[in-house]
């Protein structure tokens, strides 16, 4: 439940924001709120239920989460729906610190990789299906509830969710817990929000000096905390977070390769989504069906990757499964024809199911790789940093890759603005505007085309053009030309936006192989 929240309200953004009359940094909250709250509760919440019971945080957690799910679904205003969501990342925090915890403790550790890789997979899918199925709701508008629904889907989820989890899980509380490390607790939500909140708001701010100020203060603190756990574990008492844990290379490397691939995953997601929405035009549901085939592809992949796993070792399925997604990607860049102004159906579905695949197999075993090492004293504070580094590698995914997608969109616009103003020039005979001010009008609509696609939010129009001609004699000449400059406006759109994530596709397939290349670090001659 926590994982498909985290992209759910994706698709349901625009829909939401013209109910509640969302500005666009409210919308943007909307969605880094619930990921900031969530990151910066994850070790704590893992410390929390080691002491008074896994089962009992999980519980409490989940109630939490329904009825907070219920808040967001009745906001009325933006600001509440910020705030419930923010609380609503909190509740994640304690349900997803647990769960991993739980499984160790459940199931014999010659299971743990089996069970590890389920968990992964199902965690994965789960992100993965969250556009799908946010669109099926919002489209599907079930009982008038709109983007609402969205919400309001986790609450039978979360009672039976309760029910099963007071019946069959174990207490799971360890029996000497040690005091509470509070100020490693301060140290490391902190230096977390300095961290992820200008990598979350740093593009819709304009990277303002304060937030590379928090940025490097962040950076401070992370030394801090870093010393601090150190001296608090050699003087023999309970850290936040185990420093033994990283003299394990599966540990270290596992908790890097997590935090690269989750990068890499949530980037692919956004910039597929963008282009699909902003740049073709399509509807929520219908940009939710492009993970569909992804999601097909990572489900046969985490079930194929016990199997695989037992043929090859882990660390070789890693590396296969990083190699299928670079190669999924750089696929799919290449059948993308930015002229054709679409996505190639079904041209599109080999490469997305070839990504899902490749993600099936690398997340599913990874887990239990970053947790093979892990004692019984040490899985519960492990277990609360899998999804600490996930999320951060999200947020700065998402960060770097949004600033490298919107620069290549303001690059793509010297080929494809001069190209679709001499298809509007060519097109305007047919028009009622008249000969001597054809060229004219291209050239208005290319100037504002081009302002558009260059400013920092490609997404609305230039500002200088948004309000309309003044003049009535323009006003009139806009008019007449409008169904052209609109056909030339989506004809612009669409190739920029589709050149642009042709070139990111390259790239993060280009990632992909080099995590591909970080997963022989795992290689050793006790690898089972």
């Amino acid at each position: 439940m926590q994982m498909l929240d985290t992209t759910i309200v994706n698709i349901a953004l625009p829909d939401l924001a013209r109910d509640l009359g969302a500005s666009t940094s409210q919308q943007l909250l909307v969605l880094t709120v619930y990921t900031l709250s969530f990151a910066c509760t994850l070790l704590t919440a893992a410390t929390l239920g080691a002491r008074v019971g896994r089962r009992r945080m999980f519980v409490i957690g989940m109630v939490a989460f329904t009825v907070t799910s219920v808040l967001c679904g009745v906001s009325t205003g933006p600001g509440e729906l910020i705030a419930f969501r923010g609380l609503q990342g909190v509740s994640a925090a304690l349900m997803s610190a647990q769960t991993l915890a739980l499984i160790a403790a459940l199931f014999d550790k010659r299971r743990h990789g089996l069970v590890f890789g389920v968990y992964g997979a199902v965690a994965g899918l789960a992100a993965i299906l969250g556009p799908v199925v946010g669109g099926f709701l919002v489209d599907a508008d079930v009982l008038g509830w709109g983007w609402r629904a969205i919400f309001f889907v986790n609450v039978p989820l979360g009672v039976l969710s309760c029910l099963l989890a007071h019946r069959r899980l174990p207490a799971a509380r360890e029996p000497t817990p040690g005091r509470v490390d509070v100020p490693g607790v301060v140290m490391s939500a902190t230096a977390l929000f300095l961290l992820l909140y200008p990598l979350a708001l740093g593009r819709e701010m304009g990277w303002p000096p304060i937030l590379w100020v928090m940025i490097g203060t962040a950076g401070i603190l992370l030394a801090l905390f870093a010393l601090h756990e150190l001296r608090v574990d050699a003087r023999g008492g309970t850290p936040l977070l185990r420093p033994r844990l990283f003299a394990s290379r599966r540990f270290t490397v596992g908790l890097l390769l997590s935090l690269l691939f989750f990068s890499v995953f949530a980037g692919f997601f956004f910039t597929v989504s963008i282009s699909a929405q902003f740049g073709l035009g399509y509807s929520a549901f219908r940009t939710g069906m492009l993970a569909l085939p992804f999601a097909i592809g990572a489900a046969v992949g985490s079930l194929c990757s016990p199997r695989v796993v037992v043929r090859l070792t882990a660390p070789h399925t890693l590396t296969a499964g990083a190699l299928a997604v670079g190669a999924g990607f750089v696929w799919l860049a290449i059948i993308i024809e930015p002229a054709a102004e679409t996505l190639p159906w079904p041209g599109i579905l080999g490469p997305l199911v070839l990504g899902g695949l490749g993600t099936g197999l690398f997340i599913a075993p990874l887990q239990a790789v970053i947790l093979s090492d892990t004692t019984e004293s040490t899985v519960g504070t492990a277990t609360g940093t899998i999804p600490t580094v996930q999320q951060i590698g999200a947020s700065i995914g998402l960060a770097v890759v949004t600033l490298f997608f919107f620069g290549q969109v303001a690059g793509q616009t010297a080929e494809t603005v001069p190209v679709v103003r001499a298809e509007l020039v060519a097109a305007l005979p047919d028009s009622p505007v008249r000969p001597v001010l054809h060229v004219a009008v291209a050239d208005r609509f290319a100037s504002c085309a081009g302002e558009q696609l260059r400013s920092a939010h490609p997404e609305r129009p230039a500002p200088a053009c948004a309000g309309g001609p003044t003049s009535p004699a323009i006003a009139a000449v806009a008019a007449q030309a409008r169904p052209w400059t609109q056909d030339a406006a989506r004809s612009v759109t669409a190739r920029t936006f589709l050149a642009a994530l042709r070139t990111t596709l390259v790239t993060l397939g280009l990632v992909a192989v080099a995590i591909a290349v970080l997963t022989t670090a795992l290689r050793t001659r006790q690898t089972p």
